[in-house]
């Protein structure tokens, strides 16, 4: 209504925009703090949240513009390095950045944990033994590292989703298709697709199908709209009620299965179906596995369950903490 008044209104803009990002809607995020910032170009803020829309739309260099921007107009903006470190190249120089932030902020508790974290995947875990006997324990970046520092081998380490993927997709067989349950915006299936060529894709398209920890049920809604992409098979529905006829014919082997359900439910109904199309050569990619605030109980209780289901167990591949993602590959036990 404010800028239906007045269309310049600086506060308006930048909350609206801020809104969107945070609803995830980046299409209208993107202009509008892009207009915020070409109003008020020394806010910072505004230059952070930009660059977090580009992070989301798989635009690195400009997403690095906009934090560094951010940081050069308040150097103790500490969401800014938070999010300049997930674009680091390796261990070393995320660990600059978030030392640098914890010098500034020492209440910025993700950072003294990344930081231990880091520390334990160059070899040396003493403040990770500390961390692990504080208050911090029960912190949920806490308890996701001690989960990987658990295992028998430690995965590979990267920051972002893109780069995630990229190392990933680099280890799949090419020559089959991928498939993702929760497509929503497309954003992850058109970078998927690329490699592959063909891909099949599950989502409602109306958003979660039931409230997810604080998020409630419709959230992360195309509001019906289905993506169009070249070598893309979308089947719209809820996972029970699409699954069991979409698999009760014989598909091709995956050569990765990318699971952004968020649900456990939905993420337990779509690797039972799944598994039919699953091997030794198929990866598979959960997107919410790691450092949510109950992350034990979504995807990670599913995986484990459908493993203990099927006397199956796993090899973690990689992971990465700031985009929450883990992939695996599945073995027989």
């Amino acid at each position: 209504k404010i800028l239906k008044i007045n269309p310049d209104h600086f506060e308006s803009i930048f909350y609206l925009g801020s809104l969107s990002l945070q609803t995830k809607n980046f299409d209208q995020a993107k202009p509008l703090l892009q207009k915020a910032i070409k109003i008020q170009p020394n806010f910072a803020r505004a230059h952070n949240n930009l660059g977090m829309v580009f992070k989301e739309l798989g635009e690195p260099q400009k997403a690095i513009s906009c934090y560094e921007k951010a940081i050069q107009i308040d150097p103790n903006y500490s969401d800014a390095y938070w999010n300049l470190h997930s674009f680091a190249s390796d261990i070393d120089e995320a660990l600059t950045i978030l030392k640098k932030l914890y010098d500034i902020d020492k209440k910025f508790i993700k950072a003294r944990i990344m930081i231990s974290a880091l520390q334990g995947f160059k070899g040396n875990f003493n403040d990770f033994d500390v961390l692990i006997a504080s208050p911090e324990s029960d912190h949920p970046y806490t308890r996701s590292i001690k989960w990987v520092f658990s295992l028998p081998q430690l995965p590979k380490i990267f920051f972002n989703r893109w780069d995630f993927y990229d190392s990933v997709v680099a280890l799949a067989d090419k020559s089959r298709p991928f498939y993702e349950f929760g497509v929503w915006n497309g954003i992850s299936f058109r970078y998927l697709i690329k490699t592959f060529g063909k891909g099949f894709g599950f989502d409602t398209f109306s958003g979660l199908p039931e409230s997810w920890n604080n998020i409630a049920e419709g959230s992360y809604s195309s509001f019906g709209s289905v993506p169009k992409i070249t070598g893309g098979e979308f089947i719209v529905g809820e996972f029970k009620h699409t699954l069991p006829k979409f698999f009760s014919k014989k598909k091709p082997l995956a050569s990765l299965i990318n699971f952004d359900a968020d649900l456990y439910s939905s993420t337990l109904c779509a690797l039972n179906y799944s598994n039919k199309v699953i091997d030794e050569k198929s990866i598979l990619i959960f997107d919410e596995f790691l450092t949510n605030k109950n992350w034990e109980k979504d995807e990670y209780k599913a995986l484990n369950e459908f493993c203990d289901n099927f006397s199956i167990s796993y090899d973690v591949l990689a992971v990465s903490f700031y985009s929450k993602q883990v992939a695996i590959k599945l073995k027989k036990n």
